[in-house]
């Protein structure tokens, strides 16, 4: 058990993932505005308090030792299936043919395109229309399937057989040290991971009857190593 019980008993999930930036406007009224990040993951997780103390006493442990200090493998969806609306794909493809996906490049002046491969995809795709769906989630496994970051599809991507489809993301590609993305899978959907610590632990109460009681709510940010 931990910080994934709390996500997959969440009241609700909020999410947000906009860059920082700085606007200013000139004498002539003319808006500048400066792009300062690169759209880092940040949740804010409420806890019910229907869980039982007696039974959950190994979860506490672990939010303890996790702290604000320790970083935590998180999914949204993936072993909790009633939260998997949230991260779903919607594309066409069955999951086996998601799992035939591969990363082949990365480019843009911002570096926020994703290409990938279909050509190896098998089965029935006749009448197959989208590829991706705005809003999917897709993560690059790399050459050693331990690459930490997820993306979300900033436009819909149509299906075709292809050797390079270029796939927008929200952000530039991040480069992550010993492992390449040019080469290797593509998480989808409700099995992309997110890597996080927490910005604020709550403290937890323990109340009739046998209840736990956090006195707030739990706030989450992805670590970014390089």
């Amino acid at each position: 058990m931990s910080i994934q019980t709390i996500i997959d008993n969440a009241t609700f999930i909020e999410v947000n993932k906009r860059k920082v930036a700085a606007s200013s406007i000139s004498r002539s009224g003319h808006i500048k505005t400066a792009d300062r990040g690169v759209g880092i993951y940040m949740f804010t997780v409420g806890m019910h308090p229907g869980l039982t103390y007696s039974t959950n006493r190994g979860l506490l442990e672990s939010l303890d030792t996790m702290d604000v200090v320790n970083e935590a493998n998180v999914n949204i969806g993936s072993t909790n299936s009633g939260l998997s609306y949230i991260t779903n794909y919607q594309g066409d493809l069955t999951t086996a043919q998601q799992d035939q996906l591969t990363c082949v490049a990365t480019t843009g002046t911002d570096g926020a395109n994703i290409h990938v491969s279909t050509a190896g995809v098998t089965g029935n795709v006749s009448g197959y229309t989208n590829l991706f769906k705005a809003g999917d989630f897709i993560q690059p496994k790399g050459n050693t399937s331990t690459y930490r970051y997820p993306y979300q599809v900033t436009s819909d991507v149509a299906w075709s057989v292809s050797a390079d489809i270029t796939v927008p993301v929200h952000r530039g590609v991040l480069t992550q040290t010993g492992t390449s993305i040019t080469t290797g899978g593509l998480r989808v959907g409700k099995n992309v991971n997110f890597q996080v610590k927490a910005l604020s632990m709550p403290t937890y109460s323990i109340v009739p009857h046998d209840r736990i009681e956090f006195s707030g709510d739990f706030e989450l940010m992805e670590v970014i190593t390089d």
